[in-house]
């Protein structure tokens, strides 16, 4: 049952967050500890071991003018004000707001970058070495790197702007910034995911889930314990939050992309009118298996050690 269905109007439109739990934690000391970032938009940061793996850092959040009249492109400053430590970087799809700024993090800081075709035909463009390049192609393949084992699984975006996908279509060719928003098409769209060797015999899967939508045959097989979850465009996707838990079967769920990302980074956070996290919630908390639910503020911490074991 989509409890989201009962919120009157009002409530599903607002962009209000009156009412919702934040969970405030600091920055662990140490980085060897097994804990993770929101970053605003699809945006986290995982780290464990010493290792810093990210999903589609969204950190030049360009202004709605900017977005809608002029060209974009990365904004370093904005983006190294935040970034300390990369060794690698998840895309899961080439939108600008999940892609366009992975070519920093592989420059700055060597990270290795993975996604699909079209999200590497842009790093490409950004001058990003091919030995830092790794093709996600939704199947069965795995990469190594440290203590995480990465794959993909395919996915689509959730046709919310008037039933339709924002900037359809591949990026073919390699293309220069500042460019039109239009440019980062939407490309192939995956759900990775990462696999945490956390201590000995111990073993932690994130699926990250970057737009609402799924396409249920393809996750079969996959369990994640922790689940990184798109809310903006569920409504498009019949059933979208249910149908999710019940495929992946996760303890914890983190959501994101409910934020205005066309706001600096720094400014108070407001939700996307229309997303509705309090529905949302709702429906996470009806589902029968009833999950934990964090919802981290931009740029807030958690420590992922009890969230492991407990539901």
């Amino acid at each position: 049952m989509n409890l989201a269905l009962h919120r009157s109007p009002l409530q599903r439109l607002s962009p209000s967050l009156d009412g919702i739990a934040f969970h405030h934690e600091s920055r662990p000391d140490d980085d060897q500890q097994f804990a993770l970032q929101w970053l605003g938009t699809a945006g986290f940061r995982l780290q464990l071991h010493g290792r810093h793996l990210w999903f589609d850092p969204h950190l030049s959040r360009h202004s709605l003018a900017e977005l809608a009249f002029g060209k974009i492109a990365p904004v370093t400053s904005r983006v190294l004000a935040q970034v300390d430590a990369a060794d690698g970087v998840l895309v899961g799809h080439s939108h600008f707001d999940h892609a366009i700024d992975a070519p920093v993090l592989a420059q700055h800081f060597g990270a290795q970058v993975y996604g699909a075709a079209d999200t590497l035909t842009y790093c490409r463009g950004q001058g990003v070495p091919e030995a830092q390049l790794h093709l996600l192609a939704g199947d069965l393949a795995t990469h190594a790197l440290g203590p995480f084992e990465i794959g993909a699984r395919r996915s689509v975006h959730s046709p919310f702007a008037l039933g339709h996908v924002p900037f359809p279509g591949q990026i073919l060719k390699q293309f220069q910034v500042p460019a039109h928003a239009s440019a980062w098409r939407v490309g192939q769209v995956l759900i990775p995911h990462v696999t945490a060797a956390v201590a000995a015999g111990q073993r932690v899967t994130i699926a990250h889930v970057g737009s609402a939508a799924l396409i249920d045959a393809e996750l079969r097989g996959l369990q994640a314990d922790i689940v990184l979850a798109c809310t903006i465009g569920r409504h498009a996707t019949p059933n979208f939050t249910h149908r999710l838990l019940d495929a992946l079967a996760p303890k914890l769920v983190v959501p994101c992309h409910w934020d205005q990302f066309w706001r600096p980074i720094d400014a108070p956070v407001r939700q996307i009118p229309s997303n509705d996290l309090a529905g949302f919630l709702m429906e996470v908390a009806a589902h029968r298996s009833a999950p934990r639910v964090r919802v981290l503020p931009i740029l807030g911490w958690t420590t992922l050690a009890d969230a492991i074991d407990a539901r």
